[in-house]
């Protein structure tokens, strides 16, 4: 209450001493005498202030608050945001080469590379169906580019597969178990296997193809490599020396003397002095396997001999 006193008479004060200065200006005013009435002014404006401490106490109190209560819900919220930026992962675009490398914010762990083979086979789009492949796919510009000669070809069976190829990397997109991003860094190399075995190297990525040659050449390399001829050969039925098989003979093999034929699932078989069958289903019994990244290859001899 003491305390209420003193700032009254503080304001009163200030407000007499205030109303007194700038009553010099004042004229006379018959018959009251101008000193008079500067004295009357600064006595009023003193009572005056007196008697508007407390709404002025209030309204600079009021304000403080609110000002403390702003300056305290902005200070929390930046500092909220601080935390929700520490909180989440941060994507960091390693240099290239490094463990991880990025393409805008998405962070590259070990990419799977398409090459050109691959894409135009189109078994990468069935495969990528099944849900056996997670992650993401990388598809270099230098490979568009080349799929975009294939397309271009005079040649109607090149450009069919060219096109479809596009067609096929647009529908991998859809695949949700699976990202594609398109690579568009050049990669410093004369041939455009080179190209895929280098970005792969530097990714430390896996090259997805069905080209025989860049297979040998990237193992070389110690780059992993996802064959889908290898792929397709792991899933097909697993014939047995002593296996009977019929199949129908519809060419003549290298040697002059063999008859080939095929399974459902493509696979070649070859029946030792079966030339003269072409055309003829011929019971035959398995003798042995031959299995490489080209594909798998079953020896028979001929049952009706």
């Amino acid at each position: 209450m003491r305390m209420n006193i003193i700032l009254r008479l503080i304001l009163a004060t200030v407000f007499a001493l205030i109303a007194f200065i700038f009553s010099e200006v004042v004229p006379d005013l018959p018959p009251i005498h101008k000193s008079i009435l500067r004295v009357l002014i600064t006595i009023w404006f003193g009572l005056l202030g007196y008697g508007l401490f407390p709404d002025i106490a209030r309204t600079i109190s009021s304000y403080s608050l609110n000002l403390m209560n702003a300056v305290t819900m902005r200070i929390s919220t930046e500092v909220m945001n601080q935390l929700m930026r520490i909180s989440k992962p941060q994507h960091v675009t390693a240099p290239f080469g490094s463990q991880q490398s990025a393409i805008g914010s998405v962070t590259l762990n070990q990419p799977m590379i398409l090459d050109t083979s691959a894409i135009i086979d189109g078994r990468i789009l069935d495969i990528a169906k099944t849900g056996f492949l997670h992650g993401t796919i990388l598809v270099p510009t230098f490979i568009l580019q080349e799929m975009q000669q294939v397309a271009d070809s005079s040649d109607y069976l090149k450009r069919s597969r060219g096109r479809k190829g596009f067609e096929v990397i647009e529908e991998l997109k859809k695949i949700k178990s699976i990202r594609v991003e398109i690579w568009e860094k050049d990669v410093v190399a004369k041939a455009v296997d080179d190209k895929v075995i280098k970005l792969a190297k530097n990714l430390h990525g896996r090259i997805i193809t069905t080209d025989y040659n860049l297979n040998r050449v990237a193992s070389v390399q110690n780059v992993t490599v996802l064959n889908i001829n290898d792929l397709s050969n792991a899933v097909k039925a697993v014939a047995i020396p002593g296996e009977k098989l019929t199949v129908k003979v519809v060419h003549i093999g290298k040697d002059p003397t063999q008859g080939v034929g095929y399974l459902p699932d493509g696979t070649m078989v070859v029946v030792e002095n079966g030339a003269q069958l072409v055309g003829s289903d011929v019971k035959t019994e398995v003798t042995r396997l031959i299995q490489g990244s080209a594909g798998r290859m079953i020896f028979t001899k001929n049952l009706k001999i």
